[in-house]
């Protein structure tokens, strides 16, 4: 069967795109190679935080050990040294430790059902953890929070909506949305070393303990929703909520989280329609506490109440996930995933993709696909494909090239790509 010229053209700017990303790393092989940092960073991150690699702990340790390596761009990174240190030196007189990062993302498709084929938006977030109780200890409990500002960058949507335009089922840019100022997260986070985890209590982001791998960032790796989750599993936005989790043996961990199944960005509301919860648990292997991100596999299960005033049926499912890291340099993920009712986006899905660290200061490439069998029966099988090239600049700057190839997009006739461009800088 002959494919349809549309399908073509679009192939053919797909892998033009891709080639962009990878040229990247050609222009990056001028640089000196150093022994990789993201995996001391990763191992540090799983040990600090109950949460995935993207939490408000995991990030500040990720952030912190990356300022002590080597950057192409060492001047850069003398001048902020003395910002470092003050912000270090505060955090060992009071126990607060706070880091303030900005991300920027312009996204354009190459289809849309409306016109709108571009969005830029971006975040400034102050991120705290005030060690309030037995300070330095194994037990010690802490104040966590995020304060962020979410805003347009001179186009009329967030890339966060950008799906919508194009008819795609899905989330082509996570949590880059438009909601102005927030209070993300606000938790407390006490550590239990008798059973080697602990439990967070507070305003939470149920992503941060759901279905979690190590390549969950959405502001270091990965873009779309589909990639860095199985869009099987019905995440609400942050609300009030308990998660919790340990060790039952060196190597066997179980991990589970309650929260409000109507949380919202902008609404710090308690339990605004009442007693309806999004539940997850797992129950995963690792070969030790510090390679949890690294190497894991894990059976979750899901559950989310009808949202009676919001209209949203509930549902129900099971996710089969993994990861694999080998020689530290290379990292392979994928998913099973199954769910029940109607409160997903898919009924079926499967994904998988790969993460290589080139060995050039902190770069890092990744590629993902995701295909699904959308929870609405009218709609045909969706693809999603998605491949990124991080550029290390400096400790405290990266750059990101992204492109994704959206197949059959649930409520459109075109297969859009979607190039985006994002840029991270924390101090």
């Amino acid at each position: 069967m002959r494919q349809r010229p549309d399908v073509t053209v679009a192939l053919a700017r797909f892998r033009q795109t891709v080639r962009i990303c990878t040229a990247v790393a050609v222009i990056a092989s001028g640089a000196s190679a150093q022994e990789n940092s993201t995996i001391r960073q990763l191992e540090a991150a799983a040990t600090a935080s109950l949460g995935g690699p993207a939490s408000a702990q995991a990030q500040l340790e990720q952030d912190r050990l990356r300022r002590l390596e080597e950057s192409r761009s060492p001047g850069l990174d003398r001048f902020f040294d003395p910002f470092e240190q003050s912000r270090e030196a505060f955090a060992e007189r009071t126990g607060l430790n706070l880091s303030f990062d900005y991300q920027a993302l312009y996204q354009r498709s190459s289809d849309s059902l409306s016109g709108t084929d571009e969005a830029a938006s971006g975040q400034a977030r102050i991120i705290g953890n005030w060690e309030h109780l037995n300070r330095g200890a194994d037990n010690a409990g802490s104040f966590i929070f995020i304060l962020e500002n979410r805003h347009r960058l001179g186009t009329d949507i967030a890339p966060g909506s950008l799906a919508g335009e194009i008819g795609y089922l899905g989330v082509t840019a996570t949590t880059f949305s438009d909601t102005d100022t927030t209070l993300s997260v606000a938790y407390w986070s006490q550590a239990l070393p008798s059973i080697n985890g602990g439990f967070v209590a507070g305003r939470i982001d149920p992503g941060d303990y759901s279905d979690i791998l190590g390549y969950v960032n959405p502001r270091t790796t990965f873009s779309n929703f589909s990639i860095l989750f199985s869009p099987v599993l019905p995440i609400p936005d942050p609300g009030f909520g308990i998660a919790g989790g340990g060790y039952i043996t060196d190597q066997i961990y179980a991990l589970g989280v309650v929260s409000d199944a109507n949380g919202s960005l902008t609404d710090v509301d308690w339990f605004p329609g009442g007693s309806e919860f999004f539940t997850y648990g797992e129950i995963g292997w690792t070969p030790s506490r510090d390679q949890r991100y690294l190497t894991n596999i894990h059976l979750g299960v899901f559950h989310v109440d009808d949202r009676d005033d919001a209209g949203v049926p509930g549902g129900h499912g099971v996710i089969l996930s993994g990861n694999l890291t080998l020689d530290d340099n290379v990292m392979l993920f994928g998913r099973l995933g199954w769910s029940d009712g109607e409160a997903s986006i898919a009924r079926r899905a499967v994904n998988a993709g790969v993460m290589w660290r080139p060995g050039f200061y902190d770069d890092l490439f990744g590629f993902g696909v995701t295909v699904a069998d959308p929870t609405d029966p009218s709609l045909d099988t969706q693809t999603t494909v998605e491949a990124f090239y991080r550029l290390d600049i400096s400790d405290n700057l990266a750059l990101t090239a992204d492109v994704q190839y959206l197949n059959n997009p649930g409520f459109s006739d075109d297969d859009p790509l979607v190039f985006g461009l994002r840029l991270r800088f924390n101090l």
